[in-house]
């Protein structure tokens, strides 16, 4: 029988960190456009609370993805206020490289690049318009680029538990995938819940073999909870080794609209406020102080115009034990 939770007594003693998306997997199916301003706020809140890695913002053309506009600016703002994070960016090609390689001061903010490739080939044609093969060239020559930049390369497969195009995605797949980027020396991987079809069942399976075949791979999970499943699927990540976890404030995010799976793009990721509250009252230590986590929450929702989906933040949080 698959046990998907850790011993109690060794919860206690176990760090997770958890990496706010709400910057980019976010709003990036967001319909309105969020001025840098707020983003900075809620990245400055986010910080306050304790989280120490921010998922900032997203290279991409802004004819595809308008959100990210203003991509450079709020890494700037964040180097003249001073605001201090592990800095995560999604880049998808040589051009989203490029702009970041010409720019010290980005260079220096950024701590991880994120390169992302779908598991299933049709969904990667859908979303990045390429080839496995064709775009498994152009992320070889980004990683390798990424040492002389001083950047941590984050090789993410996406569609890692099921594909919107094609249906069950096989494990063997998905680590051929993974095994490529480690081959090349990638040492942060992360497997994307793209549509929210993960359970926890395979989740743990799955990274539990990546733990087994990749032993030096800090793996990251990334849920989506579109079928409401994502805290359950991020528990039993967690049970199987994984200590880097993704949420979203307020549960905002899910797939770019560049892929159509039946819903806007305002719901999917698994919510910050409600996962942090989960994973502190069962003793594990994110370094994130609740109450203030909330504002946070508070806060993007200010931004949003719009009640999101934390229950925490309806419900309040449940007396400590």
């Amino acid at each position: 029988m698959t046990v998907l939770l850790p011993d109690p007594a060794q919860i206690d003693e176990t760090e997770v960190r958890v990496c706010e998306v709400w910057p980019r997997d976010g709003i990036q199916g967001w319909s309105k456009p969020v001025p840098t301003e707020d983003k900075l706020k809620v990245i400055a809140a986010s910080l306050a609370a304790g989280v120490t890695e921010i998922d900032t913002t997203s290279f991409v053309s802004p004819r595809a993805t308008a959100q990210f506009g203003d991509a450079e600016q709020p890494l700037v703002r964040m180097h003249e206020e001073g605001l201090k994070a592990t800095v995560r960016v999604l880049t998808v090609n040589t051009r989203s490289f490029d702009r970041i390689a010409a720019n010290p001061l980005l260079c220096d903010t950024i701590d991880v690049c994120g390169f992302p490739i779908s598991a299933s080939e049709s969904h990667n044609l859908a979303n990045l318009r390429r080839s496995h093969a064709d775009h498994l060239e152009t992320l070889a020559s980004m990683i390798d680029r990424c040492a002389g930049l001083d950047l941590a390369p984050l090789f993410c497969v996406a569609t890692a538990y099921g594909c919107p195009l094609e249906g069950v995605v096989p494990q063997d797949k998905v680590l051929e995938l993974a095994r490529w980027a480690y081959d090349r020396g990638v040492r942060t991987i992360m497997l994307g819940d793209t549509t929210g079809m993960a359970d926890p069942r395979h989740a743990w399976e799955l990274f539990s073999r990546m733990k087994r075949e990749l032993p030096e791979a800090q793996l990251v999970a990334h849920f989506h909870d579109t079928r409401g499943s994502g805290i359950a699927n991020t528990l039993a990540a967690i049970a199987a080794g994984v200590r880097v976890v993704d949420s979203s404030l307020g549960g905002l995010g899910g797939e770019p609209p560049s892929v159509e799976q039946n819903h806007s793009g305002e719901s999917g990721n698994v919510c910050t406020e409600d996962l942090v509250a989960v994973l502190q009252r069962m003793g594990y230590r994110t370094g994130i102080d609740q109450r203030q986590l909330l504002e946070a929450g508070r806060l993007v929702e200010q931004v949003c115009g719009t009640a999101l989906r934390s229950q925490v933040l309806r419900a309040g949080a449940a007396v400590a034990r």
